[in-house]
């Protein structure tokens, strides 16, 4: 364990002016990570395009790890620190490399030295004090090997004006924007594979989410319930602060199944769907709306019944899976970690009452036309009405409340 680490940003050096504007959300997310992993005071300190964390008590990988998932980061090295005094002597840097890779005592690993020095005091070059360190290395462990193009190790270090960083273990972030940067969007979740990587990839956008999922009681049993929170659990990792709304939609959905042709039923599920959904980004200020939406992955999402969709939303409909196969979807579930709970069977109340020849071409005078004998927005707000909400932390707790928010 480390007593520093380093972040690098991601896409911030292209915000110009309003770049640390951006920067210190990313800082505030991160901030609330710390307090709620590290039980000690921190510093920070920003040096040479990098940011510097610094604390008495070692940072745990727990806490690293958890930083890894914050919105608009690129890496994060934990790192050892000399001082500007100890930094200007060289042979006090080797010592500290030879520190830093003493696990090559017992493993053969290949690795690549790099220098990067703004400090005009130290004479020699960038290039040759990382030959010199590259030769001190092999000398003292003589399991390691060079290896310039893919090294399984880079022994990173920087001789700065103020200090000296030495890093062999550079975490990739995830990139992007930090959270909230960009807007606000309720996501529409469902148990499935795709919904949960939609959301994921717009977090990467800077997009504070909350998540909504329609409950078809009694049409479909409460062991779809447990998936959804933990879907949404792992999710919120990625976030400084979530909410979960579970809307009872099963007596609307009934309602529609009796009311519309058997072959539409699924297009008008998603289309009241979409409009609960809308009403909630009302009650809580979200400007969009997310769907794990793939182009002919089911009969709902034609290019025609998308397009109807869109027309019947008040909200932008964010589709970040658009252009993906079900493959590449799966694969990036692997990633973020949700395709163990994902591939977990589940009732599908959808499935239950769709036709077996849904709509592919929807006729647009029908869709625009249908006038259920039902007063289907009293029923829409009995929905809304009846959600059950989750507060859920940056380490995937829930908590339930009964009240709306989209808290910062």
């Amino acid at each position: 364990m480390y007593n520093n680490f380093a972040i690098s940003v991601d896409e911030l050096w292209l915000k110009g002016r309003n770049r640390h504007l951006y920067l210190k959300v990313a800082l505030g997310h991160i901030n609330a990570i710390l307090k709620s992993y590290h039980n000690d005071n921190f510093s920070q300190k920003i040096l040479s395009q990098r940011i510097f964390f610094t604390s008495n008590t070692p940072f745990t990988e727990e806490l690293i790890e958890a930083v890894l998932k914050v919105p608009g980061l690129a890496a994060v090295s934990p790192c050892r620190i000399i001082n500007r005094s100890e930094g200007q002597d060289l042979e006090n840097i080797y010592e500290e490399v030879l520190k830093e890779v003493s696990f090559f005592k017992s493993e053969s690993k290949t690795f690549r030295a790099t220098v990067r020095k703004n400090d005009k005091s130290i004479l020699m070059t960038s290039p040759e004090i990382a030959r010199e360190i590259g030769h001190r290395i092999l000398v003292a462990y003589p399991l390691s090997k060079v290896n310039i193009n893919t090294p399984e190790i880079v022994v990173d270090v920087r001789i700065l004006d103020s200090g000296v960083s030495i890093s062999s273990t550079t975490k990739k972030g995830i990139g992007g924007l930090p959270w909230g940067s960009t807007g606000s969007a309720v996501t529409m979740l469902s148990g499935g594979f795709d919904s949960p990587v939609a959301s994921y990839m717009m977090m990467k956008r800077g997009i504070r989410q909350s998540f909504v999922f329609f409950y078809a009681y009694p049409f479909v049993g409460a062991e779809v319930l447990d998936k959804i929170k933990t879907l949404s659990s792992l999710l919120a990792k990625y976030q400084k602060q979530s909410h979960l709304y579970i809307v009872p939609f099963g007596n609307v959905q009934n309602l529609i199944a009796k009311n519309c042709k058997e072959e539409y039923r699924t297009m008008f599920f998603r289309r009241f769907m979409v409009e609960i959904t809308n009403m909630l980004c009302d009650r809580i200020n979200a400007e969009a709306i997310i769907t794990g939406d793939s182009v002919g992955q089911v009969a709902s999402q034609t290019v025609g019944n998308l397009f109807l969709i869109d027309k019947s939303s008040r909200r932008l409909i964010m589709r970040p899976l658009i252009g993906f196969n079900k493959q590449e979807v799966i694969d990036l579930s692997e990633v973020i970690g949700t395709h163990k709970v994902s591939i977990l069977p589940h009732d599908d109340a959808c499935s239950l009452f769709a036709s077996k020849n849904p709509i592919i071409k929807p006729s647009h005078d029908y869709w625009n036309n249908w006038n259920p004998d039902i007063d289907l927005t009293n029923e829409l707000n009995k929905a809304l009405d009846g959600v059950e909400i989750y507060s859920i932390n940056l380490k995937g707790e829930l908590y339930k409340k009964d009240f709306f928010s989209f808290d910062s």
